[in-house]
């Protein structure tokens, strides 16, 4: 299979994906998909050549061979949709980690809107203080998830945090008494890493991950409470912390 036939599979995936669930003959093909009958010819006539379907009692099939493309095709279609909804938190860990686009086909994505420029940071603020448990690492720091975390703290929830180095020298200046009271009160550890490539939160039942600008401000807040997304979240976090050394200086 050349360029070529790549190209015209990808461009006839539509026809391969009527095939999944039964047989259809050219007058359904031409129904289901809107295309005209010598498309129809022409493309099952390509498409047999290469041994992805066949023809038997006047329907066509697909073949082994075209069940596994016809899947493969379907992941890819779903990978790029989900990048393509994501890219701007995949332009902000581009080199830094392996995402799990499988899981997070149906993750919900949001960002600052017109007149609601703070609406994931809402979002964020929210299910940190709905938690009962969190486990976060970033590279910057924000008074009002220093508050939240703070608070949940000393209220029981169990907070473990590692933060960049740059961002534990900025708690140490502007917010260290609030964060000695959260860990002489409650339950929060503090770490401290050398490179957090983006921003991670991991909530009692989903995972909450943010892309920044260079000012730091939220473009994209990506959320999903997919178990496999979840297992990833867990273990990065855990790969984090176990390379991060415990903040001293609070």
């Amino acid at each position: 299979m050349d360029d070529d036939d790549i190209t015209e599979v990808v461009k006839r995936a539509p026809i391969l994906d009527a095939l999944r669930d039964e047989p259809q003959d050219a007058n359904r093909l031409e129904e289901r998909l809107a295309f005209s009958r010598s498309t129809i010819h022409r493309a099952t006539n390509h498409l047999a050549d290469l041994g992805l379907i066949r023809k038997r009692e006047g329907r066509f099939e697909l073949t082994a061979f075209g069940r596994l493309v016809g899947g493969r095709l379907v992941d890819f279609r779903r990978d790029l949709d989900t990048a393509d909804r994501l890219s701007p938190f995949l332009d902000a860990v581009e080199g830094t980690v392996e995402l799990p686009l499988d899981g997070l086909a149906e993750a919900e994505v949001s960002g600052p809107e017109r007149g609601r420029a703070h609406v994931a940071v809402k979002r964020i603020s929210d299910l940190m203080a709905g938690s009962e448990s969190l486990r976060t690492f970033s590279g910057v720091v924000s008074p009002i998830y220093v508050d939240i975390c703070c608070r949940e703290a000393k209220a029981g929830a169990r907070v473990r945090a590692v933060f960049d180095r740059r961002v534990v020298d900025v708690l140490f200046n502007e917010y260290a008494a609030d964060y000695r009271e959260a860990i002489e009160q409650g339950e929060l550890e503090v770490r401290i890493h050398d490179d957090c490539p983006f921003e991670l939160f991991l909530f009692d039942d989903r995972v909450g991950m943010t892309a920044h600008d260079d000012a730091g401000q939220v473009t994209q807040f990506v959320e999903s409470d997919d178990p496999s997304v979840y297992e990833w979240a867990e273990g990065l976090f855990e790969r984090y912390r176990s390379e991060a050394e415990f903040a001293t200086v609070f």
